[in-house]
C-alpha cells in the first residue's frame, strides 16, 4: 500500500495508443508532442513510465486480484473454501467441471490477455524510447523494461495455472504474444505448446533478472530477487526441478530475505502496513484501500474487493434482545440443541472455511451448539452486549477444549491465521468494540447447523471492522513469492538427492509455525520426509497424512493461491476428491486429467473465429 501505482486508469492509455486493432491514427495525430499520440509516443521516461503503471494495473483486473480470483475461484478449485448457496458459475469449480461458458472463466481468461497487453505495451515502450533516450536514462530505462517483463512472466504464471497441463505430451499451452499487436492476425496467435510456453516465460524472466540486477529497494515494485522467485516456481512446474535448485540456493545465500517470527507472521495478512513488504516476502500484489471509489466495479482501482465475497460474519451484540428482555425474562431458545441467529455482515459472506480443510489442519472438535449463559446481566448491557456479556454462548467445556487445541497444540497453529472458529474467535464490529465470528444462519439453517463447523475465512480480511467499512477496497497485499514458499520448493527438489537436507528446509518453516526459532531442533520437529502430519489426523487415508513436504505447503500457504498450482504439479487431484467428496454443489467427482486444465471460455474461441483450439475432452 505505501507506493501504490499513481495512474490506475493508466490501461486505457494502452488502448487509446493504437496497441489494440482498432485504428486510432487520426485522432491522435498531433504535432503537440507532449500530448499522446500513436504516432510519437512515447517521447520521454514519464510516457514509458505510464505504460509501465498500466502492466501493474494488470493483476488488478475483475478476474484477478481485484474481486473474482481468489474467493470465486481459487478457493473453490483447491476446496480451501466452500459456500453457503449456490450462487453462479462459481460453483462449478467445487466439482472440478467447470463449462466452456463459466462466466467466471469467462472474465478470467480475457483479464490475463489484458495483463499480457499491459506488459508487452510497457516493455514495447522501453524498446522504442531506447534509441532517443538520453545516456543518464538508460539504466533506468533498463530497470522498467525488466519491470515490464517481470508483469508479462506472470501474468503468463497465472494463465498456465489454469488452461493447460504440463506433464501432456504434445499438450498446449498458452498463445505466445512477445509484441503488441497491430493487425487482426497478430492478435490471434495460436496457442503454443506446453514446452514452448515455458521456455518463453523462462526466457522472460531471465531477461528480467538481467534488467532488475541491483535493483531491490523498492519492493513494492518488482525487484531482482523477485524476477529470480518467480523463476524458480516457473521452474519447478515446468518439472525442471534441477534448474531451479542454484536459483533457489542464491536467494537463501544471497538475497537477505528471512523467515519472519511468528508472532509478526501471525499478523501480516491483514492489511496492516506495518508487515506489508517484509523481510520474507519477495513480491506482493500491491493493495491500498481507494477512499474515492466504492470497490473494483466502475474499473481499475488501487484496491480489491475479494474480502468483500468471503467477508466474514459476526455475531450483532445488540442482538441480545431477541434472548433476553431489558427486565430479566428469557425469550430464547429453551430446548437443547436449537441455536438462533446472532449473525450480521458487513460484506457479502458467501464462502466458508471447507469442514475437510480444518480437519486437515487436525481439528478433531465436532460442531457444537450454543446454550444460554446463566450469568447475564442485561442490566450492563444496555444497546450492545459484550463478549464477558453475553446471553448465547458455546457451552464452557467446549471452550475450554477450544482453548487447549491451540495452547497445547493439538491441531496446526496456521489454522488460526487462516481461519477463525465461530463463537470464539474474535475481531471488531461496526463499533469498534470486540465481537466473535458468526456464519450466515439462515442458509446454514437449510444446509443443518450440526452438519458443519462454519469456520470463517480470516487470511486477507478486515479484522478491525467491517469489510464495507473499507469502501468495498481491501488494502490486504497478496504475497505471490515469499521464503517459505520457496523453502519448501527446495527441499521438493532436492528430496531425492539429499533428504537430509530436505527435512531440515521442512522443518525450518514447521518449526515457525509452532512459535520456535526456525533454525534450532524443536520437540515438533518432523523426523522424517514421511513422518505423520496433522492431516493423519483428519483422515487416515489422506495422501498429505505421511508426506510432510506436501502437508507444509498445504497448511503453510494455505488461501494464498497456491495448492491449485501444486494439485496440478504434483497431479493429486483423485486423493482430493477422496478428501473433499462432498461439497454445497454436490459430490466431487474425479473425471480425468481435464479437471488438471479449465476450459478456453467459448467467447474466446468465438473471438479467434473458432481458429483457437479447445482442451482436452471438453
Amino acid at each position: 500500500m505505501k507506493n501504490i501505482f499513481k495512474l490506475m486508469a493508466a490501461p486505457a492509455i494502452v488502448a487509446a495508443l493504437g496497441l489494440t486493432t482498432t485504428g486510432c491514427s487520426d485522432f491522435l495525430d498531433v504535432e503537440d508532442e507532449s500530448s499522446v499520440s500513436d504516432a510519437n509516443f512515447p517521447t520521454n521516461m514519464k510516457h514509458v513510465d505510464l505504460l509501465l503503471n498500466s502492466a501493474y494495473a494488470g493483476s488488478h483486473g475483475l478476474g484477478l486480484y481485484a474481486h473474482i480470483y481468489y474467493p470465486e475461484i481459487m478457493y473453490l478449485l483447491d476446496h480451501n473454501h466452500d459456500t453457503f448457496g449456490n450462487y453462479d458459475g462459481r460453483s462449478q469449480f467445487l466439482s472440478w467441471n467447470a463449462q466452456t461458458s463459466n462466466e467466471k472463466l469467462e472474465k478470467l481468461y480475457a483479464d490475463i490477455m489484458c495483463w499480457i497487453q499491459y506488459a508487452n505495451a510497457a516493455n514495447d515502450a522501453c524498446e522504442s524510447y531506447r534509441p532517443k533516450a538520453a545516456e543518464n536514462e538508460i539504466a533506468e530505462l533498463d530497470y522498467m523494461q525488466g519491470q515490464a517483463l517481470f508483469n508479462r512472466a506472470l501474468a503468463y504464471w497465472h494463465a498456465q495455472t489454469f488452461f493447460e497441463l504440463e506433464s501432456k505430451e504434445g499438450g498446449l499451452g498458452f498463445p505466445i504474444i512477445r509484441v503488441s499487436p497491430t493487425s487482426i492476425d497478430e492478435m490471434m496467435p495460436p496457442r503454443a505448446t506446453v514446452k514452448e510456453n515455458w521456455d518463453f516465460v523462462i526466457e522472460t524472466l531471465q531477461e528480467a533478472s538481467r534488467l532488475l540486477q541491483g535493483h531491490n529497494s523498492d519492493k513494492t515494485r518488482a525487484t531482482y530477487w523477485a524476477a529470480r522467485g518467480l523463476l524458480a516456481k516457473v521452474y519447478m512446474q515446468a518439472r525442471r526441478p534441477q534448474e531451479a535448485i542454484p536459483v533457489l540456493e542464491d536467494i537463501f545465500k544471497n538475497s537477505g530475505a528471512q523467515l519472519l517470527d511468528y508472532e509478526t507472521y501471525s499478523n501480516s495478512f491483514y492489511a496492516d502496513e506495518k508487515y506489508e513488504f517484509n523481510k520474507e516476502t519477495l513480491y506482493e500484489i500491491d493493495m491500498s484501500r481507494n477512499t474515492k471509489q466504492e470497490g473494483p466495479w466502475a474499473g481499475f482501482t488501487s484496491g480489491s474487493g475479494m474480502p468483500m465475497v468471503m467477508a466474514p460474519w459476526f455475531v450483532n451484540m445488540a442482538s441480545w434482545t431477541s434472548f433476553m428482555t431489558a427486565g430479566g425474562d428469557w425469550v430464547g431458545p429453551t430446548e437443547a440443541g436449537v441455536e438462533a441467529s446472532t449473525c450480521s455482515n458487513g460484506g457479502w459472506g458467501n464462502n466458508y472455511v471447507n469442514d475437510f480443510s480444518v480437519k486437515r489442519f487436525g481439528w478433531t472438535l465436532p460442531p457444537t451448539t450454543r446454550v444460554r449463559n446463566v450469568n447475564f446481566d442485561p442490566s450492563k448491557a444496555k444497546r450492545f452486549a459484550t463478549i464477558d456479556n453475553f446471553p448465547w454462548v458455546l457451552p464452557e467445556n467446549f471452550r475450554a477444549e477450544s482453548q487447549r487445541m491451540r495452547d497445547d497444540k493439538k491441531c496446526d497453529p496456521r489454522l488460526f491465521i487462516s481461519c477463525a472458529q465461530p463463537y470464539f474467535d474474535t475481531l471488531k464490529d461496526q463499533t469498534g468494540a470486540d465481537t466473535w465470528y458468526d456464519l450466515s444462519f439462515t442458509e446454514a439453517a437449510s444446509l443443518g447447523l450440526d452438519k458443519h463447523l462454519y469456520f470463517a475465512p480470516r487470511k486477507f480480511t478486515n479484522r478491525e471492522g467491517l469489510e464495507s467499512s473499507l469502501n468495498m477496497s481491501s488494502g490486504s497485499n497478496y504475497p505471490i513469492v515469499r521464503l517459505a514458499d520457496l523453502y519448501l520448493l527446495y527441499a521438493e527438489a532436492i528430496a531425492p538427492t539429499n533428504p537430509t537436507v530436505a527435512l531440515e528446509y521442512v522443518n525450518k518453516v514447521h518449526r515457525r509455525a509452532y512459535g520456535c526459532d526456525p533454525e534450532t531442533a524443536s520437540p515438533y520437529d518432523y523426523k522424517s520426509l514421511n513422518d505423520a502430519t496433522c492431516a493423519a489426523l483428519g483422515n487416515s487415508q489422506d495422501l498429505l497424512g505421511h508426506d510432510v513436504i506436501k502437508y507444509e505447503r498445504w497448511a503453510e500457504l494455505f488461501g494464498e493461491g497456491q495448492w491449485w498450482f501444486d494439485i496440478r504439479r504434483y497431479e493429486i487431484l483423485e486423493n482430493e476428491a477422496k478428501v473433499y467428496p462432498t461439497s454445497t454443489y454436490g459430490n466431487a467427482t474425479y473425471l480425468g486429467e481435464r479437471c488438471y486444465a479449465q476450459p478456453i471460455p467459448l467467447t474466446e474461441i468465438e473471438r479467434y473465429n473458432g481458429n483457437l483450439q479447445q482442451n482436452y475432452n471438453y
